[in-house]
């Protein structure tokens, strides 16, 4: 992640996995959202025309960060009811 002790930004695709394997409920809604920031930056950049792959990738991408956040989000539901019930 340095170059000469300079630390370069991350790209989408680090963002991407650092988001699809961060195993800290607290951390991964902040993830989600960099990775899905950095994508859609990406794609506003992209030669459409030059790299169809990327593009695909870029998208392939986006729809995993969703399932993702739809998991997390279905799992803070369900932890919720489950301390609703254990204090009611």
């Amino acid at each position: 992640m340095t170059t000469d002790g300079i630390p370069r930004p991350l790209n989408w695709k680090e963002l991407y996995q650092l988001a699809m394997l961060e195993m800290d409920p607290a951390k991964l809604p902040s993830a989600i959202t960099r990775a899905n920031d950095a994508i859609l930056d990406s794609i506003e950049r992209i030669d459409r025309n030059a790299l169809g792959h990327e593009l695909s990738a870029l998208n392939d991408a986006l729809n995993n960060l969703r399932l993702l956040r739809r998991e997390y989000e279905h799992g803070m539901k369900e932890y919720r009811e489950q301390d609703r019930r254990k204090l009611g």
